[in-house]
């Protein structure tokens, strides 16, 4: 009853505005690697990471959803960005719009203008978010500025990585941001950029080990975000041990994710607010 009140209170607080269109900068900022390590996972606190924003109670990948993650006070906010035919880039989890929203047919075969038209038109908690359009790159990073959370940023289809990386650049948040997404496209975000952690994801029911192979080819700044089944205590340790960061995905049960945080992982992405509600809410209010 305690998450519901005070989920329900910030729900009444958030009005997005989803009537202007956002187009993603591409020039600007240069993007400078440097070979600084990251500083976020020695930060203080508990981890945790609201998956596709707090998906539990908004729509996945909304305005709503990132909004809300951020007033209830998680360390990061998770999102899925693919490009439109012109370029541009928007937080959609499948490479077409049909599951979530009133259109139909893949995110690189439409311009933004034309993905304006359409509206998120599924989800949870929908009633209370209604007239919801599909959010740009720069308006979740712009949320995440704004509560100053962590950008975990999972790549899906992009083909232009330099506009990719100035968008966030230009943002302000490149020394809060992760990157995630398939080995080659981490690769890929190395080549242009060294400061921002890059990790790449596993699936059970594969091996640790198997990502463990793959992410040596990276040679610093990189991790592995791995379903949470997948290691324990002792693979954390020995991912440690080698530099290689770890993030747990996706951990919606308060013993399982107090175990992980004693485990050591780096960071949780959740669902839920799995754990110390107390702790997390007030922090944004």
């Amino acid at each position: 009853m305690l998450l519901l009140f005070a989920v329900s209170a910030v729900l009444l607080k958030i009005s997005p505005d989803n009537t202007d269109s956002v187009t993603a900068s591409t020039t600007g900022a240069a993007i400078e690697p440097t070979d600084a390590a990251s500083t976020l996972f020695g930060e203080d606190g508990e981890k945790y990471v609201a998956h596709r924003g707090y998906s539990n109670y908004a729509p996945e990948n909304s305005i709503s959803a990132f909004e809300l993650a951020g007033r209830m006070g998680f360390w990061g906010i998770e999102t899925d960005i693919s490009e439109t035919s012109d370029g541009q880039f928007v937080c959609m989890h499948d490479e077409d719009i049909d599951r979530t929203t009133d259109g139909s047919g893949l995110v690189g075969d439409y311009t933004l203008e034309q993905l304006d038209a359409f509206r998120i038109d599924k989800g949870n908690y929908l009633k209370t978010t209604e007239n919801l359009k599909i959010p740009t790159l720069k308006e979740y990073l712009d949320i995440c500025v704004k509560y100053n959370c962590v950008a975990v940023v999972e790549i899906k289809t992009i083909q232009n990585y330099e506009s990719f990386l100035n968008t966030i650049m230009n943002s302000g948040i490149a020394d809060r941001c992760i990157i995630t997404g398939e080995l080659e496209a981490m690769k890929t975000i190395r080549t242009l950029n060294t400061s921002i952690p890059v990790m790449t994801i596993g699936y059970t029911p594969a091996p640790y080990t198997d990502n463990l192979a793959h992410i040596a080819e990276i040679p610093f700044n990189r991790g592995i975000l791995y379903n949470y089944p997948q290691v324990g205590k002792t693979e954390i340790d020995i991912l440690h041990q080698q530099g290689i960061y770890c993030g747990v995905w996706s951990v919606d049960n308060t013993d399982t994710a107090r175990q992980y945080v004693d485990y050591g992982a780096d960071f949780i992405v959740t669902n839920e607010i799995p754990a110390r509600l107390d702790h997390m809410v007030n922090e944004n209010e």
